[in-house]
């Protein structure tokens, strides 16, 4: 068996080093077990030299580099294009890869002959695991984030478990089944690629293709403040990220279901938010950054749902 990992970068120079060097470890380590490996690196237009740094840290890799960031899905797809691999393994390049974790997800393979996509375990700097997502944008995965809800089925998994969604942050996925469903979507510039092509596969008129967690395939994160719960994000970026947010999710639903749907979940975002903000007014519950971060969810909700209209567009801008 042959694995292509995929890795899109953009100014992530601090971590790609240490990201390759633990590919490049599963890789020497697993030579006994008789399975080829190429590393993809799309470095998408980054000012920090990242591609240059990357090729330093292991030279045997392939590099990409794209003259402007074409977006997440753009830049993976230019990587599978190229891809000789029977997996795809999509790795975030501030995560490393812990020791057998790799092989934890070739066996779910080996194993499953159902199994379409097998998604590992994200731990934190402290080793603890990260909130995990098992649900596809929807009703319940919607409110759950609108309230703050971190409970999951998968969060103590000790065992693969079954679900309808795990990220690319660290997961493998069969390439025939990306050549017949189809690559990431281009059109989710800035994020749910991988939520889209989960629900492709959920959608799919073969109903045994299955998507598996698997908690035993382990990464760490290398940045504390990474793969954070979008209030802090916004503390440390601003609203561009609930603006890619918003507006990937209105293009989910409209593909997916129907602008009235996108129409629901924005209305419902401003809503919700409208009400927290608020609360957030009361002296002692709220402060200056809940307010902030409350005030900018309902003005991109709405920006969303003008500048997409309802998701059936997605600007550049």
């Amino acid at each position: 068996m042959k694995l292509s990992f995929v890795i899109v970068t953009n100014n992530t120079s601090k971590f790609i080093g240490r990201c390759l060097d633990s590919i490049k470890q599963t890789i020497e380590n697993q030579t006994a077990s008789k399975f080829d490996a190429e590393i993809i690196v799309v470095d998408n237009a980054s000012t920090d030299d990242c591609g240059s740094v990357a090729k330093t840290a292991l030279p045997e890799i392939e590099l990409i580099q794209n003259s402007e960031n074409k977006g997440y899905a753009a830049a993976a797809n230019q990587a599978v294009e190229r891809a000789t691999g029977d997996l795809i393994v999509f790795v975030d390049p501030r995560i490393e890869v812990l020791a057998g974790s790799v092989r934890r997800l070739m066996d779910q393979f080996a194993t499953n002959a159902s199994c379409a996509i097998a998604g590992g375990k994200v731990v934190g700097t402290d080793n603890l695991g990260l909130k995990t997502v098992d649900r596809l944008p929807g009703l319940v995965a919607n409110f759950k984030r609108m309230f703050g809800c971190t409970c999951s089925k998968t969060r103590n998994a000790e065992q693969p478990t079954k679900v309808k969604f795990v990220p690319f942050t660290f997961a493998a996925v069969r390439s025939d089944i990306i050549n017949k469903l189809g690559q990431l979507d281009e059109r989710f510039y800035a994020g749910l690629a991988d939520a889209d092509f989960c629900r492709r596969i959920v959608k799919s008129l073969n109903p045994s293709y299955a998507i598996y967690y698997v908690p035993q395939a382990t990464a760490r994160v290398l940045d504390k403040f990474s793969f954070q719960p979008e209030c802090s994000d916004y503390a440390l970026h601003g609203s561009a990220v609930i603006k890619a947010r918003t507006r990937s999710e209105q293009m989910y639903f409209w593909k997916h279901y129907c602008p009235f749907t996108a129409l629901f979940f924005g209305g419902m975002d401003m809503i919700v938010f409208t009400i927290r903000y608020a609360a957030y007014l009361i002296p002692g519950v709220g402060s200056k950054d809940k307010r902030g971060y409350a005030c900018s969810v309902v003005c991109e909700s709405a920006k969303a749902i003008l500048s997409t209209q309802l998701g059936s567009q997605f600007p550049a801008e």
